[in-house]
This record gives structure tokens, sequence and C-alpha cells, in this order.
């Protein structure tokens, strides 16, 4: 019997290696001279080589949670910069926006509509709000009439924009956060205690899970909660946009409404890729839920399909290789960080006949590399000029909520 070809329609034009944090950690201590392995120093600079040559590094919203929520503003900063010039400021498209992709194409399958098969989205992009909010934003200099400068050069433009990125991953001084808090500024780690957070969501199934003994109706129940709860206000809108209820979807008596969803779900890479590892987590009873697990099962649903390769430490791996998913979409997932120079090796031959995408800086500005010091401050310019947060077609990026009230 054949084996199934795996599904490579999500694969990110340039190819692309994700790194876990531990693994940027490491690399940052080797940046610093003071390596766990002496074999590190030339691990660093064969993927400093790699990215150099068109191979992606990209970040995640999960690298810049893991990131901020590190207390000590020297370690941030430490990590930051071999994270930075190596990744290239390029980030994986926000995640809602992925899946809201990923549920209109089985939509399609399953339904026909849309009518024709929605065209893959952009999945590298530039900066923290890429990654955030599927938007990118330019620090750019315009006039009093907010219009861009065109008098500014490029290439500063690409460095301010740059140091920009940096300094947003590295977070803030502890001198700024007492003013930052008052503006609305709040710690990453009190996201992870606020009532009703993810992780408390997960807790909440744990009993119900260890009375499901069936292995098969476990994970149609996590079908299931994946569907409605983490997909489920991107799917509501989806259905309103194409008037259509929830029943053109899902239909029939019981067993054949489960086994729609079940067909549904199974079309959508990240929902089906986090409730298998999930699954195999609450067939444990030894283990607990950690914040740790959430945010690898976060970065895996969304690296798999879309990266060629994946870097991510030895239980997360071993979980990913039981749910399939590492084959099914044709993804190289290691755990040893010293198998991966034989990946970089093919992914490089690769990355050689690649085209500029938008997520190269030359489409910012000319330049060589990624800068973290800042540019030299312009002089002469015309009265009433400022900095703005733009797109790439000139409008304003609003702020991420309305602070007005």
């Amino acid at each position: 019997m054949s084996q199934q070809q795996p599904d490579l329609r999500l694969k990110t034009v340039r190819p692309s290696v994700y790194l876990d944090q531990w693994v940027w950690i490491r690399l940052a201590k080797a940046n610093t001279g003071s390596p766990l392995d002496p074999a590190d120093l030339g691990l660093l600079e064969r993927i400093k080589s790699a990215a150099a040559k068109g191979v992606a590094f990209p970040l995640s919203a999960t690298h810049y949670e893991e990131t901020g929520r590190i207390l000590d503003p020297a370690q941030r900063k430490s990590i930051s910069r071999v994270m930075a010039p190596i990744a290239m400021g390029r980030t994986i498209r926000h995640r809602p926006d992925l899946v809201r992709h990923q549920l209109l194409v089985g939509l399609h399958e399953m339904v026909g509509r849309p009518t024709f098969l929605p065209p893959p989205p952009r999945v590298l992009g530039i900066g923290v709000h890429w990654a955030f909010r599927g938007v990118e934003g330019f620090m750019t200099v315009v006039d009093a009439d907010d219009a861009p400068l065109r008098s500014v050069s490029r290439n500063w433009l690409r460095r301010l924009n740059q140091f920009c990125e940096f300094e947003l991953m590295a977070g803030p001084a502890n001198a700024a956060l007492p003013d930052l808090i008052k503006d609305g500024y709040v710690m990453p780690r009190d996201y992870e205690t606020a009532q009703g957070n993810r992780l408390e969501w997960e807790q909440s199934f744990t009993s119900q899970a260890a009375t499901t003994k069936s292995r098969e109706l476990l994970r149609i129940k996590l079908l299931a909660r994946e569907l409605t709860h983490e997909c489920g206000e991107t799917l509501t809108t989806i259905l309103n946009e194409y008037k259509l209820p929830l029943s053109a979807v899902v239909y029939g008596t019981e067993a054949q409404s489960r086994a729609r969803m079940v067909q549904f779900s199974e079309l959508i890479p990240t929902l089906v890729i986090a409730a298998d590892m999930k699954r195999e987590i609450f067939r444990n009873p030894a283990r607990e839920w950690t914040w740790n697990m959430l945010r690898d099962i976060d970065a895996l649903s969304i690296a798999i399909p879309y990266c060629h390769a994946v870097v991510t430490d030895r239980d997360a791996a071993a979980i990913a290789s039981l749910t399939r998913a590492p084959a099914r979409y044709g993804t190289t997932v290691i755990s040893n960080l010293y198998d991966l120079p034989d990946v970089l090796d093919n992914l490089t031959t690769l990355a050689n006949s690649q085209a500029e995408d938008l997520s190269d800086w030359t489409t910012v500005g000319p330049g060589e590399g990624f800068s973290t010091v800042p540019p030299e401050q312009l002089t002469e310019l015309p009265e009433g000029c400022r900095i703005r947060l733009l797109d790439r077609d000139g409008k304003l990026v609003p702020p991420p909520r309305d602070t007005s009230n």
C-alpha cells in the first residue's frame, strides 16, 4: 500500500524553521560567550549563515509572550539580541487569521461555500503587529497633514523600524513600568492568573477526560471543544458573512451530526493538531496542565502545518509524533539541536531558488542585515513632522483597543 503524500499546501513560500523558546535561550548564552556546550558556538554560526542565505526563522506570538514574562530586563535583552537578527523581524501571522483561512477551506470542501477555494494567505510578515494583529505596522515620518515624508531616507526608516522591533521584543525597562501601567500596560504574567484564563479552561476538563474511557470518544469531545471554544468566534463570523446556519455543516441524527463535526474538524489543521496533542496529555493521569505545555500546543499547532522544520523540546516532540501531524504535513520535527545542521543544508538549497517576499526588509528600505541600534536623529525636517505607525498602504494602524473611556 502506497504511503499517503504529505499535505504541503500551507507551507511558507520561503523555507522556514520554527525554533522553540529554549533554543533561543540557548543561542543567547552562546552569543554572550557562555555556551552550555562548546558546540553551540558553531551551531549559532550555522543558523546565522542559513538566515543570511534566505532561510526564515520566524517568531510567533508565543515567542513574544514567553520573552515578555521573563522578569529580568537584561535577560530579555540578551535573548532579543540573538533572536532579532536571526529572525530578522519575521513573524508568523496572527493565529486567528490563519485559522480563518483554514475554516474557509473546510467550508468550501464540506458545503461548497465559499464557492471558490480561498487563496492561501501570506503567512510570513514583519513585526510584532503581524504576529498579534495580522497587520504590519511601520514607523513612518509624516508631515503636518499626516502624509508620509518622501524626503526621508528609506534606509533610515528600515533601521528605525528594525530597532523598534528589537526594543518591543526586549520589553520595557523596570524604571518605565510605573508610567506604562498607568497608561494601561498589563504585565505578561498577570494574564496567566486572570480569572477564566486558558489554563483554567483546560484544567476544568480534567475530571471529564478521566471518566472518558474511549480514546476515540475523548478525541471527539476535544475536537468539539476546540471548534466551539478556540475557533467558535471566527467560525460564527464566517457563517454570518455567508449567511449559513451551523446546520449547513452539522445535521442529521446525533451520530450523523457527530460524524460531520469530526469530518469538518479534520479539515482544520491547527484545530486537529491541538486537539490530538491535548488528548495525549489528558490520557496520562500523571500529567498536570502547565502554561508551558499550553504554549507548546499553541506554537506547534501553527508551526507544524506552516513551517518546514520545527525544533522543540523532547516532551512536545514526542506528543506531536504520537499525533502523526509531522508526517501528515511533511514537517521535520526534532528535539536534538545538533540534528539541525543537516536540515538547514537542505533548506538553504531551497532558499536560494526563492524570490523576494514581503517579509524581506528590502521591501521596507535598502540595507544589509538587521540593526539593533537606533539610527541617527533626523535634522532639518519641516515644521509639524512626526512619526506615526502606518501599514503598507500608508493607513494609520489603530491602537489594539479603545482606551478613551
